[in-house]
């Protein structure tokens, strides 16, 4: 399981937590809760996204000759 999907399940936790509170104090630290958990798993799928991107460029510039090396 990545790592997205664990805090997506962690937000999953959180919410059950809500719908289980016994106070609106409780529910509202909960739902907060959830909601950051959400937020790294975004945060964290666009990291995954950019370190993918990354290295899929930097595969392509090394299996191609640089400016330098056409030149000679």
């Amino acid at each position: 399981m990545s790592t997205p999907e664990k805090f997506r399940e962690y937000a999953a936790d959180c919410l059950q937590k809500a719908t289980d509170a016994e106070t609106p104090n409780e529910k509202n630290i909960h739902l907060n809760m959830a909601l950051a958990w959400v937020r790294l798993a975004h945060q964290s799928d666009a990291i995954g996204t950019l370190v993918d991107t990354a290295r899929e460029a930097s595969g392509s510039m090394e299996s191609e000759p640089s400016e330098n090396a056409r030149s000679r």
